[in-house]
């Protein structure tokens, strides 16, 4: 509910984030050979951060097993990616359970409506699993690119016959955990649309893969994020089912007294 950005989610959250400024980088694509490492990730936040949006959406988690497990949720987020919440509504094991993130995904709350607690994630704790799926705590909150990676432009390649971006990004010191992530970017609506994560070693662990991309209130949208982990050989699909933006949410609605409203 990026990688991302979304990653940007992701996610949600993952999955509310197309954004705002895409059109403006569409005017721009004839300067797209001349764009910096830093330009491109600025105009990946510009595209997927929307000033605010409201979504509903699925996820289903394939074990390594084979098994699977579907969840539902909704979504909202408000200032780009400055404030996320997501709320569990299905099925009712997990309905009310909720994920507050805010300041980009630097602080992250989680709320259990067994305990009526809301806790605040630790740092060490967001390369956490959320509910079992492949996404963890820093993937839905990964917040803006440009100031949380840094790197270099490999070059070229085509996706789904999209023209795109391939760059190799290291996290600041205000990034994630990884070691490395490869970013593939649409050259025309500069939405990422392929994410590979690396912790060591040559090959990555986890890909993350946006597609199936419509035009909602004018902008365009990834309606499903598939993240497969690549050495445990397990997957999670999110789709969106209906999502809106520019949506007029008030601040309290992004705050810890506000997770433990039933």
């Amino acid at each position: 509910m990026k990688t991302t950005k979304y990653i940007s989610m992701l996610i949600l959250t993952i999955a509310c984030f197309a954004g705002t400024g895409w059109q403006s980088a569409l005017a721009k694509t004839g300067e797209s050979e001349d764009l910096t490492v830093k330009q491109i990730l600025e105009k990946v936040d510009e595209a997927e951060a929307a000033p605010s949006s409201q979504g509903r959406m699925t996820q289903v988690i394939t074990t390594t097993g084979g098994q699977e497990r579907t969840l539902e949720m909704i979504s909202y987020t408000k200032d780009g990616t400055d404030k996320q919440l997501m709320r569990y509504i299905g099925p009712a094991r997990v309905k009310g359970e909720s994920i507050l993130m805010l300041n980009d995904g630097d602080d992250i709350w989680y709320y259990s409506p067994r305990t009526d607690r809301a806790r605040k994630i630790a740092s060490h704790a967001k390369k956490k699993k959320v509910m079992g799926s492949d996404f963890t705590y820093e993937d839905m909150g990964s917040g803006n690119m440009a100031s949380k990676y840094e790197g270099n432009l490999i070059g070229q390649a085509k996706i789904d016959k999209k023209i795109c971006y391939h760059l190799e990004l290291t996290p600041t010191p205000e990034g994630p955990s990884y070691a490395k992530i490869q970013i593939w970017v649409d050259q025309e609506t500069f939405l990422t649309v392929r994410v590979d994560y690396w912790e060591k070693g040559t090959k990555p662990y986890k890909r993350l893969l946006l597609s199936d991309i419509e035009v909602i209130d004018g902008r365009p949208t990834p309606m499903k994020y598939v993240m497969k982990n690549l050495r445990e050989h397990s997957e999670t699909r999110m789709e969106i089912k209906e999502i809106k933006y520019n949506v007029d949410l008030p601040d309290k609605l992004f705050t810890e007294r506000n997770l433990k409203r039933r």
